[in-house]
C-alpha cells in the first residue's frame, strides 16, 4: 500500500519538472524570434522609401486604395493643370512605385486639412 502513494508522488514530481523544462524551452524560443522581428521593424522604420505594399500597411489601407489615390491625384492634375495642396509623394522607377516616408506624413496632414475624398478612383 505504501508503494502507491510514493509512485504517485514520483510521477507528480516528474510531471512538474517536465512542465517547468517545457516552459523554459518555449520562453527561450520566443526570445530568439523577438530580436529578428524587432530588427526587421527597425530597418523598415529607417527606410526612406517604401514600396506600395509597405505604404499600404503603414496607412492601414490596401494596395489598391493607395494606387487609386495616386491615379486620382494624377488625373486631377492632368485635367486642371494644377493641384490644391500636397500631392501623394511617390517616385516611379521602371514599373515600381516608391513612396517617401517623411513626405507621406506631410501628405496625410494636408489631405486631412483639405478633407480630401477619394471615391471610385476620383478625387472629389
Amino acid at each position: 500500500m505504501k508503494s502507491i502513494p510514493v509512485s504517485i508522488l514520483l510521477a507528480s514530481v516528474i510531471l512538474g519538472i517536465s512542465f517547468i523544462i517545457g516552459c523554459f524551452f518555449l520562453s527561450n524560443q520566443e526570445s530568439v524570434n523577438e530580436p529578428a522581428q524587432v530588427a526587421q521593424e527597425e530597418v523598415a522604420k529607417d527606410k526612406v522609401l517604401m514600396t506600395i505594399q509597405e505604404t499600404a500597411e503603414y496607412l492601414s489601407m490596401t494596395e489598391e486604395q493607395v494606387m487609386s489615390i495616386i491615379h486620382a491625384e494624377q488625373r486631377s492634375f492632368a485635367a486642371s493643370g494644377s493641384f490644391n495642396g500636397t500631392m501623394f509623394p511617390f517616385i516611379k522607377v521602371q514599373d515600381e512605385f516608391f513612396i517617401s516616408r517623411n513626405e507621406l506624413l506631410l501628405w496625410a496632414q494636408d489631405a486631412s486639412v483639405y478633407n480630401r475624398r477619394y471615391v471610385n478612383g476620383q478625387l472629389q
